[in-house]
């Protein structure tokens, strides 16, 4: 408030010697047209008097725009005049004088931030609108072995070749960071993460997180000698359970038998799915790709499941779901899905369907009722998305974007009815980051919900027409 209270004081003064100033020049102008009026006057010669009294005011006016002109060209110090001239000069100078104290403000300011971004522990790289690197820290040098003398405008991908940063530097979809290998040190771990800003430029982040992968590692082969440690003694357990059960024994202890038997198989499951994640989260190379066809691999999933019945923590049996398939049984001319292939890991891409499927039949049904499940796939702009959904009693929001950390529980009481280990959404959430892809989540408490995910089209191709004209003209003969 008191700024525009300044401001506004600040207008009025101005106005007011602006006005004073076209007084006197207006005054001066008078002044001499009329003194040299006078002066023609005494001769008789009034014309040629104002006349010269005119040609005179410009005379002097023409000096003192000299004067302005050669102080702007910094050749005469600035022109002493209490008219319009003078009054410009005047503004000239006390806003030249704000410029230069706003200039002084953001150069400190720059120079903060210049020192803010050197001190950084993380490499920052600033790149300009056709890729060519306009500057970078001191971090960046020493996690990319760049040169502060010899580097700044070379094109980014002249520096850092690694195929999977070209890629995704040229992909334009900085949405996730990547992980790679430092071109200067084979030892460090980089993870970099690339930002647009202002006018199509480009913010790089480069981090050092060798120390997390090695912490990540150590993780990863803890839970896969644990497993591999459990599974010896689960064996010998299950096999005397087993045999015990084949025995007569009274009721309680059968009871207790069948329980642990239920217990034993539950924890055998649990061991799997670690070392089944552990293979997963490690295995970040690519390698293991090949094109497989979309709908018989569908259709094998899905009669696979047609037989399971999902079982409670205490070995009792649910009701058998039902699965249906919107692809399954149309031809290619019907649905266009029918003829797709995707490149992948087939193995993986099973996990995630008979995941996915598994979940909606222990979770998707209300109490006394069979799950009902739909299995549907559609082409879109994105490619080829997949959609699971179930019409069960529904998770609230809050817990949707929790669903896929390990163990993570909606429902205690839930889960100790239904079994499970806890880790098949996770096992789902790292098997689609190998195809590209992403699980996205709807439920709707009471209606159901829908797990999703897309395919993109890098990863996905019409079955070859070839192939196809071969096969019918088998099937004719």
């Amino acid at each position: 408030m008191n700024t525009e209270v300044a401001k506004e004081s600040e207008q009025n003064n101005e106005h007011k010697l602006q006005k004073k100033a076209w007084q006197l020049d207006i005054l001066s102008t008078f002044v001499i047209v009329a003194l040299a009026g006078l002066v023609g006057l005494s001769f008789d010669q009034l014309f040629w008097g104002v006349l010269a009294g005119v040609i005179i005011s410009h005379g002097v006016m023409l000096h003192r725009l000299y004067g302005l002109f050669r102080w702007s060209q910094q050749q005469a110090r600035a022109p002493q005049d209490s008219g319009l001239i003078g009054h410009s000069v005047d503004a000239i100078i006390r806003r030249e004088r704000r410029l230069s104290k706003k200039v002084k403000r953001q150069k400190k300011q720059l120079k903060r931030i210049a020192e803010g971004v050197e001190s950084l522990q993380d490499g920052v790289l600033f790149i300009d609108q056709s890729g060519h690197i306009s500057n970078f820290n001191r971090a960046a040098c020493h996690l990319l072995g760049l040169k502060a003398d010899s580097d700044k405008g070379q094109h980014i991908t002249n520096l850092l070749r690694a195929p999977l940063f070209v890629k995704y530097f040229n992909k334009a979809k900085y949405r996730e960071p990547i992980e790679l290998e430092s071109p200067y040190r084979p030892n460090l771990m980089v993870q970099v993460q690339v930002m647009k800003f202002g006018l199509d430029q480009k913010v790089i982040i480069v981090r050092d997180i060798t120390e997390r992968q090695r912490v990540e590692t150590m993780r990863q082969n803890f839970i896969a000698d644990v497993s591999h440690e459990l599974r010896t003694p689960l064996t010998v357990i299950s096999g005397y359970l087993e045999m015990l059960e084949d025995t007569e024994l009274n009721t309680a202890v059968a009871r207790a038998i069948h329980q642990m038997t239920g217990q034993a198989e539950r924890m055998s499951h649990l061991v799997n799915d670690l070392l089944h994640l552990s293979k997963l989260e490690s295995n970040n190379s690519g390698i293991g790709n090949e094109w497989f066809a979309f709908k018989p691999f569908c259709i094998a999933s899905i009669d696979q499941l047609k037989t399971y019945t999902p079982l409670s923590a205490n070995g009792e049996a649910l009701p058998a779901a039902t699965i249906d398939c919107d692809f399954c049984h149309s031809s290619e001319l019907e649905n266009p899905v029918s003829d797709i292939e995707i490149y992948g890991f087939k193995d993986e891409f099973a996990s995630v369907m008979t995941n996915l499927i598994t979940n909606a039949i222990k979770y998707g049904h209300k109490e006394g009722q069979p799950a009902s499940v739909l299995v549907s796939a559609k082409r879109s702009a994105l490619g080829l998305e997949i959609a699971i959904t179930d019409m069960g009693d529904g998770i609230a929001e809050h817990h949707l974007e929790r669903l896929t950390e390990r163990f993570y529980r909606v429902d205690e009481s839930r889960e100790s009815t239904v079994g499970g280990s806890g880790l098949g959404l996770a096992i789902v959430r790292h098997a689609l980051g190998h195809h590209d892809a992403q699980l996205n989540i709807m439920s709707t408490l009471g209606e159901g919900s829908c797990f999703s995910f897309v395919i993109p089209n890098e990863r996905i191709r019409q079955k070859d027409n070839k192939e196809k004209k071969i096969k019918r003209s088998k099937n004719k003969k």
